[in-house]
């Protein structure tokens, strides 16, 4: 397919975190569609031990917009001007808002028109509009995707104010760790003390997996890592294989130790564990600057898709659930292939209608 229909790759992207990317997609839909192959041939695939996706957008998020501001902080002693963060704001807003308030009014409507299942009156549209709907409880039964995008957009919101306010006192050499380390133990913290609400998996799932109070740690530890990459550069590249396999270590670590429901590991420290595997992977993959292969240039534009696919891939499922069941039910391989495909082609047409002429808008803001 000539360049995956026409997906512009820009070279200056890293190769290595676009491979990173788009494995988190994969996932993230993965995850979504794996009880699709439940009892078929193709069973096995779903215990495959992967990491959640999410994590790693997470980290993603962190170490990109960290070593942004890290490095603009640095080269503008040690002041970051209005402007820079107006000029972040906006272009923040374009990247995210336009996809996140189109699903949301597709998720109203097929609701609405009992489509998929849901329920619109539990939780405030206004409070998905305005990305409040899990900042410390939890929501449930519409709009399931949306719970890590308020993660990342409190995260864009006060990072810059947090550098102007510590860059008064400190150079961000200095003050970078220990942000990291409060919100590291600010998550813990909100985790012990909302523990008592955690009596299944379901409640472990909303009060825990899919707070803004809960995650943001996750992008703290992104920001962390692209401190290292910054102030330490040599050491960043020297022990790029050690940290990536003791990432793949603890990674494992995190798959044989019991997660009892109610103990101190299940309900504190998982979550930063498992954030903390991944984000050691980072040093190694971001010394794969390009690809050469058309094999690279898919995992690419996958990576660029990435977005669109977090935010449709639950609705195409729940969406064939309800229009084709006997063919979801009982034809588990085949309809995993169809998923995949449809998935591919609903984010295609949302990143060609949607996304790309608000990025383009974007591009002239800088």
């Amino acid at each position: 397919m000539k360049n995956f229909l026409s997906i512009e790759v820009d070279r200056k992207r890293v190769f290595g975190l676009d491979l990173l990317r788009a494995f988190a997609i994969f996932c993230v839909v993965q995850g979504h569609g794996e009880r699709l192959l439940y009892d078929t041939a193709l069973d096995r695939f779903t215990d495959l031990p992967v990491p959640h996706g999410v994590d790693i957008f997470f980290i993603m998020s962190g170490f990109l917009i960290g070593k942004s501001f890290i490095s603009y902080l640095e080269s503008h002693n040690n002041r970051l001007g209005r402007q820079k963060i107006r000029t972040f704001y906006a272009r923040t807003a374009l990247r995210i808002l336009p996809n996140y308030l189109f699903i949301l009014l597709v998720n109203y409507l097929l609701v609405h028109y009992q489509v998929i299942v849901g329920n619109t009156k539990a939780f405030p549209i206004w409070r998905f509009a305005t990305f409040t709907q899990n900042l410390f409880t939890p929501f449930w039964d519409f709009y399931w995707e949306s719970w890590s995008l308020p993660v990342q957009w409190w995260f864009y919101i006060f990072f810059p104010l947090f550098l102007v306010l510590l860059s008064r006192f400190a150079q961000p050499k200095k003050y970078i760790p220990w942000l990291c380390l409060f919100f590291v133990v600010f998550s813990i913290t909100f985790r012990l003390s909302v523990a008592d609400h955690v009596t299944n998996r379901f409640s472990y799932d909303v009060w825990m997996r899919k707070t803004v109070a809960s995650r943001i740690e996750n992008i703290y530890i992104g920001v962390l890592a692209a401190w290292l990459m910054h102030y330490f550069p040599k050491q960043w590249k020297r022990y790029g294989i050690l940290c990536f396999i003791l990432g793949i270590a603890l990674f494992a670590a995190t798959r044989i130790i019991p997660r009892n429901l109610g103990s101190f590991y299940h309900n504190a420290v998982y979550l930063t564990i498992s954030a903390l595997s991944v984000g050691l992977w980072v040093p190694l993959l971001t010394r794969w600057k390009s690809y050469k292969t058309a094999v690279g240039g898919f995992i690419s534009r996958i990576s660029i898709l990435s977005y669109a696919m977090f935010l449709t891939n639950s609705l195409v499922i729940l969406t064939m659930d309800t229009v084709c069941p006997q063919f979801m039910h009982h034809h588990g391989v085949l309809a995993y292939g169809v998923y995949w495909i449809v998935v591919l082609a609903v984010s295609y047409l949302l990143h060609i209608l949607v996304e790309k002429p608000f990025v383009q808008l974007r591009e002239r803001i800088k």
